[in-house]
């Protein structure tokens, strides 16, 4: 049995020259900060909406059950995780700039301001101020785009 094969059944095989590029490509663009506000942001959207759905389940099937704390750890995987892609932001790099520009949205907005909030309030204020400064380089990004267009 070639172990090749069995990645093979996944979409990728080690022998085909075209997957290995697909690969690569797929992997060069993990690094790119497109991608890195993107999956912060996706984080952070899905990661409440599915919290409010385990939450849900879990207080309708055992009333007695401690939902707060489900809750609690699911916050802090999620915040933290989405802290991980978006903690290499450099608001001074052009390959950052331009993405952020791209990413200049209210859900964008909504994410920086919920982790500002949870990270305020576990007193990670390090974390805050890094979000704030993402924050304002948006808020910023957003007016001038705004008043351009008025």
């Amino acid at each position: 049995m070639r172990i090749g094969n069995i990645f093979a059944l996944f979409g990728f095989s080690e022998e085909n020259e075209e997957d290995k590029i697909t690969r690569k490509k797929i992997e060069d663009f993990k690094e790119t900060p497109f991608f890195k506000i993107g999956m912060f942001t996706k984080m952070i959207l899905n990661g409440t909406n599915f919290k409010k759905q385990i939450v849900g389940f879990f207080s309708k099937s055992d009333k007695d059950l401690d939902v707060l704390g489900i809750g609690e750890a699911g916050d802090f995987m999620m915040f933290n995780r989405a802290w991980y892609w978006i903690s290499e932001c450099n608001t001074k790099r052009k390959d950052w700039k331009e993405a952020l520009q791209n990413s200049a949205n209210s859900d964008f907005l909504v994410c920086l301001k919920l982790s500002i909030k949870y990270f305020e309030n576990i007193e990670e204020f390090e974390k805050c101020a890094f979000l704030i400064k993402i924050q304002k380089f948006i808020e910023k990004e957003i007016l001038k785009v705004s008043l351009k267009e008025t």
